[in-house]
C-alpha cells in the first residue's frame, strides 16, 4: 500500500488488499477506510468525497477530497464519506520501454503519446512483474488515463 497525503489523500492498494473489499457493500468500504485511517494515524474530520478507482488487474486507488462546507460544523472526531466507485483501467507512464523485459511487455497494451509510453495490463500480472512496472513508471488513472487512451497511438495490443 502506498499513501500520498497532500491537499487530497490518495491511497494506492494493490490486488493483495482486494481480498478484504466487497465493492458492492458501502458500509464495509467505510469500515475498511476507517481502519486504514486509524492504522496509519491520519488525522481527518469533516465531509469527504471518496473516489475509488478499481482496476481488475491492479487493485484500487482511493482518492479522498475534503469538501469545505461552511454551513456544516463538524466536531473534531466526525467524518462523513460520499463514496463513488469507478471501474477503471490504470495506465503506467514510462519513459523508456527498453528498461523492461520483453516477457513483461507482452502482458500489456502499449500506447504512445508524443515521446511518452503508457502501458495497460491486458491480463492479471504477477506481483513481481507489477513491482518491476511500478519501479519504472507512474500510475495514471481516472479522467487523465481516459484522455491518454483516446488521444494516443496504440503501438502494441
Amino acid at each position: 500500500m502506498k499513501l500520498i497525503i497532500d491537499e487530497n489523500i490518495i491511497m494506492i492498494l494493490g490486488d493483495f488488499y482486494l481480498k478484504n473489499y466487497d465493492l458492492q457493500n458501502y458500509d464495509e468500504i467505510q469500515k475498511q477506510l476507517f481502519k486504514i485511517i486509524k492504522n496509519h494515524s491520519i488525522d481527518i474530520s469533516g465531509y469527504y468525497n471518496v473516489f475509488i478507482y478499481h482496476d481488475q488487474n491492479y487493485g484500487l486507488i482511493i482518492e479522498m477530497q475534503k469538501e469545505d462546507l461552511e454551513y456544516l460544523d463538524y466536531f473534531n472526531n466526525q467524518i462523513e464519506f460520499n463514496i463513488e466507485i469507478i471501474e477503471d483501467s490504470f495506465l503506467y507512464k514510462i519513459d523508456d520501454l527498453f528498461t523492461l523485459n520483453k516477457k513483461i511487455l507482452k502482458s500489456f497494451s502499449i500506447y504512445k503519446k508524443k515521446s511518452q509510453f503508457y502501458l495497460e495490463a491486458k491480463t492479471k500480472i504477477s506481483s513481481i512483474d507489477l513491482g518491476i512496472i511500478l519501479e519504472n513508471s507512474q500510475i495514471v488513472y481516472g479522467q487523465e488515463a481516459r484522455k491518454i487512451k483516446k488521444n494516443s497511438t496504440i503501438i502494441a495490443k
